[in-house]
């Protein structure tokens, strides 16, 4: 296929210089276009009715994550984060909620862990959604633990729904997250670096609020 090819589009800078490094393509052969975000679904908003009745009371900080529940997504790294984080921040089951959407194999590991350490009850696991947009604006802060990703179409539905962003270092993340501006990024498969990453943001309201209108 590759003689066939007059010209290359890359999501990112990692997949651009994959391209030039590796498979020789000359830099004037390709063109860099980030995918793009349906802003008629995704935007701004404050919308606490698609969680639970009574789930996050007025002045709770609710972290959340959406995607397939499987290794590369990693999050039982947000779990064991979330689980430090109870212990680090002062009377965590009133101002803390963790919120993570999809489905897969990892979901009954995390349901257990977070029951081994007495918060599952401030964690919702509500499996596949279809109404992404509405449940992201029911957020306060986005959080993506994975680790390995191209550019993640989530970070960026995410940041049109007004939502700062904690992403590991990995993939094109870093071209998305503009580190202390947008979110913070932090190295993968480090559950106490993502938690103070997260605390940084439950400490700070304004802070949270700067970064996701950024």
């Amino acid at each position: 296929m590759r003689p066939l090819v007059q010209h290359y589009i890359a999501l990112s800078g990692e997949i651009a210089g994959y391209l030039e490094t590796r498979i020789g393509v000359a830099p004037e052969r390709m063109s860099r276009i980030i995918n793009g975000v349906d802003s008629v679904r995704f935007h701004p908003g404050n919308d606490r009715s698609p969680l639970p009745d009574g789930f996050a009371l007025p002045g709770t900080r609710v972290i959340g994550t959406a995607g397939r529940l499987e290794n590369v997504k990693d999050q039982p790294n947000l779990a064991r984060a979330f689980i430090r984080l109870a212990k680090m921040v002062p009377n965590a089951r009133q101002h803390m909620r963790l919120v993570i959407i999809g489905e897969g194999s990892l979901r009954a590991g995390i349901e257990s862990r977070l029951n081994e350490a007495g918060l599952r009850d401030l964690a919702w696991l509500p499996g596949a959604q279809d109404d992404i947009p509405r449940l992201l604006r029911s957020f306060d802060l986005f959080v993506l633990p994975s680790q390995a990703e191209g550019i993640s179409n989530t970070i960026l539905e995410a940041m049109a729904c007004g939502l700062p962003v904690v992403a590991t270092d990995v993939g094109g993340n870093a071209e998305l997250v503009v580190e202390n501006e947008t979110g913070r990024l932090v190295p993968a498969r480090d559950p106490e670096a993502l938690a103070l990453a997260i605390q940084e943001y439950v400490d700070n309201p304004e802070r949270m609020r700067a970064h996701g209108t950024a």
